[in-house]
Parts: C-alpha cells; sequence; structure tokens
C-alpha cells in the first residue's frame, strides 16, 4: 500500500508538471496574437497539407470538427488561412496558408521550439536524447495521426505529450464535476495532508483569486475545510474524509492514464531523470 500512495504521489507530480509546461506553451502561443495550440497544429498541417478542408483536418488532427472549424474560421478573418469555395458543402472546402499565415507559423514555431529547449536544459547528449524519444513514443503510442512531417520533431512530441496529459486530466477531474485547477489541489493536499495556503499556492503556481476560487469551490463542496493557523493570520487547508476519498479515485485514475501514455517509461530510470529535468527547469523558469 505504501508504494502505492508513493506512486500517487509521484505521478500526481508528474501531471502537474506536465500541466504547467501546457502553461507556458499555451502562454508563448497567446503572445503570438492570441494564438492557440490547435490553431498551431491546423496552420502547420495546411503548410503541408494545403488540400485539407476543416473537415479532413479535424480527422487527421483528432480534434472535433467543430473546434477545428472555430480554429479556421478564426485563422481565415486574421488573414493567416484562405478558404477556397466549394459551392455545394462549406465543410469541403480546401484550406490555404497565406504568406502572412506562413510568418506567423514560423513565428510560433520558433517559440515553441524555445519553450521545449527550455523544458529539457538540464538534460544533455545521451539524456536528452533518451528523454525525446520517451515523448516520441508516447506519441506512437497514442497513434496520433498529426505525428507527419514537421510534427515528428522531439520538441512537438514533447509538446503533444504535454496536451494530451492536460486534457485527459482535465476529462478525469470533469468525472468527479471538479475543474483540471481543483484536481491538482486535491492530489496536492493528498500527498502532504494538512498544508498551508500560501505554501500550496506556491506549489501550484496559482495567483491569489484563481487558487482562492478553487479552495472555496472545494470547501463548499466539503472536500477541503480552511484550518487558522496559530498566527491567525496564517490559513492552512486540510482534505475532508470526503475529499481523501476523492483525491484517492483521481490518483488512481492520473497513474492509470500516465501508464497508458508513457508506458514502461514512467518509472523507468529515463522517466525519472526526465520529470525530474522538468521540475527543476519549471522552477527555474517561475
Amino acid at each position: 500500500m505504501d508504494n502505492e500512495r508513493d506512486d500517487w504521489a509521484q505521478d500526481s507530480e508528474t501531471a502537474l508538471i506536465f500541466d504547467q509546461w501546457m502553461r507556458a506553451i499555451v502562454s508563448a502561443l497567446r503572445a503570438e496574437r492570441g494564438t492557440t495550440i490547435n490553431q498551431f497544429w491546423l496552420l502547420l498541417l495546411i503548410s503541408e497539407h494545403p488540400e485539407h478542408s476543416a473537415a479532413t483536418a479535424a480527422a487527421t488532427l483528432g480534434l472535433n470538427y467543430t473546434t477545428v472549424a472555430a480554429c479556421a474560421a478564426q485563422l481565415v478573418r486574421e488573414g493567416a488561412l484562405e478558404k477556397r469555395t466549394c459551392d455545394d458543402d462549406d465543410r469541403c472546402s480546401p484550406l490555404a496558408i497565406t504568406p502572412s499565415g506562413q510568418r506567423l507559423l514560423a513565428s510560433l514555431d520558433q517559440s515553441l521550439i524555445t519553450t521545449a529547449k527550455s523544458a529539457l536544459d538540464p538534460l544533455q547528449g545521451d539524456e536528452r536524447t533518451q528523454a525525446l524519444q520517451l515523448f516520441f513514443e508516447a506519441c506512437v503510442r497514442l497513434n496520433k495521426k498529426r505525428m507527419m512531417g514537421d510534427l515528428v520533431r522531439g520538441d512537438s512530441a514533447f509538446i503533444i505529450v504535454c496536451q494530451q496529459t492536460a486534457l485527459d486530466f482535465s476529462r478525469l477531474c470533469r468525472k468527479q464535476h471538479l475543474g483540471a485547477t481543483q484536481g491538482h489541489l486535491l492530489l496536492a493536499l493528498g500527498n502532504s495532508g494538512r498544508t498551508a495556503a500560501k505554501e500550496l499556492r506556491r506549489h501550484l503556481c496559482l495567483d491569489a483569486p484563481t487558487f482562492s476560487r478553487a479552495v472555496s469551490r472545494l470547501a463548499d463542496a466539503d472536500l477541503v475545510t480552511r484550518i487558522t493557523c496559530a498566527s491567525k493570520r496564517e490559513i492552512a487547508i486540510a482534505l475532508t474524509p470526503q475529499g481523501l476519498a476523492c483525491a484517492a479515485r483521481i490518483a488512481e485514475e492520473t497513474t492509470e492514464m500516465l501508464e497508458a501514455l508513457l508506458g514502461d517509461g514512467l518509472r523507468s530510470p529515463v522517466g525519472i531523470r526526465t520529470i525530474a529535468a522538468l521540475r527543476a527547469s519549471l522552477e527555474e523558469r517561475l
């Protein structure tokens, strides 16, 4: 049971680290005309396959049509993509990237490469190569249809793993009627027990309003309780019995999710070194 709890603690931290790097990726894209990660994938795909419509792009990228259609419409409005006419069905209208879109893609690509390289900066030589192989194998395991052309690069595989982890963690939290931030908060408390609010907020890298809303939501659901400390100016957060049970369910599913994503690499020396490096580079960045 102790080994299982150790795995849960390690896996909870791994999910948080990937999620925090995903935030860094989102921030890097937002700095370039407010672009999203799915808009980046669409631009990259259309740059290589200009015959794709929004519908075929959705199938290739493994995203739902509504998401891709919204991304395409925004990029068309901004002049990054253009839609060729198709009289009988808007879903089959081919998309083409414009010169402005090519410049935007190059800028986005450089931002993401820089972010990915900084994430793995603590690793050098063979260790870095092994980490990139770990991410590539995860993408192959996922059978991601977007694994083509430039997307096979190691930095893109890292980005895909971060995005997939963030998406999957959000889904399993929604099963408990929680958001991802609330899920990470519960897992952090499950690993440490009663924790000072300032320390918990620092660990989760949350601003004060976001942290306060997450704690209030969990307190309203009777999953956590606030405890006034001896100084009366400090507040600690602790799990209720119901919160502990919820944290255990999320931790168990997080482990299953990461095992499916990373396979044997999750607990291998390569995996352990890679996650430690991502943690170290994240702390340096923050």
